[in-house]
């Protein structure tokens, strides 16, 4: 390698040597670095699948966030829909109960009473209410039609116990 002083005693091949290395380095961030940036800045943005807000609303309801029980007790006139763990975003829009093989509505029957026992109005409303059940359902089991996520749930709730999402 043949070596060529400027005048002050300085290699011109060690300095070409240093921008090569510049040169390199600089290719391995525009090449490497920067696209790599790119790629964890999008990972934390939201994935183009949409979200299943049944699967969620089915999964809160099932005793995580909404607790909903029926009190069918030894008077047919306590029948109670008692929201123990409610939310605004979940709303009552239909009951019916079963009875010899048919599904029959009682939505029209079915009131919202606050926490001072006072009747507000019949459905929707939201679980944040507690809900009367007409005599004509009394120790039977129900069906609660909740609406949450624009999505609608139908849950099955047995005399004297939770609801659950199906």
């Amino acid at each position: 390698m043949r070596y060529i002083s400027n005048y002050n005693g300085v290699n011109i091949v060690r300095a070409q040597s240093e921008y090569i290395g510049f040169i390199f380095a600089l290719i391995i961030i525009v090449a490497l670095l920067i696209p790599l940036m790119f790629y964890l800045l999008n990972v934390s943005s939201p994935s183009s699948k949409p979200i299943n807000y049944q699967t969620v609303a089915n999964l809160q309801i099932g005793g995580s966030n909404v607790i909903v029980f029926y009190n069918s007790s030894y008077d047919p006139k306590y029948n109670l829909i008692l929201v123990y763990k409610g939310s605004q975003n979940f709303v009552l829009t239909g009951v019916y109960y079963m009875y010899q093989g048919k599904i029959l509505n009682i939505t029209k029957e079915v009131q919202a009473i606050n926490q001072q026992g006072q009747v507000v109005g019949g459905i929707p409303k939201p679980l944040t209410y507690n809900f009367t059940v007409p005599e004509v359902a009394y120790n039977l089991p129900l069906i609660l039609q909740i609406s949450a996520y624009n999505t609608t749930v139908f849950v099955e709730v047995p005399p004297n116990e939770t609801a659950i999402a199906s």
